[in-house]
């Protein structure tokens, strides 16, 4: 039996101020993050300890600084570092898919949002 597998962290909101429009830096928007990280969760499943998982509390608090913390002209940028203070704060984490999602980009069309998925491993 294997317990390896993923944490989800799904539909996180984030105001901030990233964009390649000066619009954009200037008021901002909402975005909205999923992601999924690979970890091995055989300890955790055995010891039901926190301390032997990724508390994603904390992961939540890291993205939601690390997202913050500078401007981006574009998502790919923000995505990437979010995926590197992931691997940087937490050992377990062997990879990282972020999709990063604009719901009101500044884009003359009827649409639900704009974004990116990328996948990072660790190492690479």
């Amino acid at each position: 039996m294997s317990e390896t597998g993923s944490i989800l962290i799904e539909k996180l909101d984030i105001y901030a101020y990233h964009g390649f429009f000066s619009e954009e830096e200037r008021l901002g928007q909402r975005f909205i993050l999923d992601l999924v990280l690979d970890v091995d969760l055989r300890a955790a499943a055995k010891s039901d300890r926190l301390a032997d998982t990724v508390d994603y509390g904390r992961a939540v608090t890291l993205i939601s600084e690390v997202f913050t913390a500078q401007r981006y002209h574009l998502l790919e940028g923000a995505a990437r570092a979010v995926a590197l203070a992931l691997f940087d704060a937490f050992a377990p984490i062997a990879g990282v898919e972020v999709t990063l999602r604009k719901p009101a980009p500044p884009i003359p069309a009827t649409l639900s949002a704009v974004g990116i998925r990328l996948s990072f491993r660790r190492g690479d």
